[in-house]
């Protein structure tokens, strides 16, 4: 993270490059699964190679979906220390814009044993969020909300997270 001085150091605007590496486990829809491809119809015929989501027959133990995306924040920070933001309070309001550069699916189950595959499992290319962090010193409540589905098609899962973050910025 990068900060630029707006008025006195006590606003600034805070930029940088990041990683966001998120981990969804499904608890209350264990048979999800997921693939990369296969033959579904739609309403002009079939459509194949497409990747679907799916109800499974089988029960997972574990059933993870990982998704990492390469994120640029853009947030507009207010600082009580004008000396150091390693001390006093701040407050930063903004967006994250994100790209998906990797996703895989980690599945348990006594019938298949455990399976990992890293694919296409039509999930949303680009995201924008909404971040926000409360900060005293060094340590920043975060919290960030993604207003558009996660998926391009059928489920309507739209993120958030809520955290911490130890940070000189």
């Amino acid at each position: 993270m990068q900060r630029l001085s707006l008025y006195k150091k006590n606003i600034n605007l805070k930029y940088g490059l990041g990683l966001e590496l998120n981990n969804y486990r499904y608890k209350s829809l264990p048979s999800i699964s997921y693939s990369e491809g296969g033959v579904i119809p739609y309403s002009g015929g079939l459509q194949t190679n497409a990747p679907f989501i799916f109800r499974d027959s089988i029960s997972f133990s574990k059933n993870k979906l990982a998704a990492d995306y390469l994120t640029v924040p853009l947030m507009l920070n207010f600082a009580s220390n004008r000396a150091s933001s390693k001390k006093g309070i701040s407050a930063s309001i903004g967006v994250s814009a994100g790209y998906l550069y990797s996703q895989r699916n980690k599945q348990k189950s006594d019938e298949r044993g455990k399976q990992k595959n890293k694919g296409e499992y039509d999930m949303e290319r680009f995201k924008l969020s909404y971040v926000g962090e409360l900060g005293l010193g060094p340590v920043r409540l975060y919290g960030s909300y993604s207003p558009k589905s996660m998926y391009e098609n059928d489920l309507d899962i739209r993120p958030f997270t809520i955290g911490f973050r130890f940070s000189n910025w």
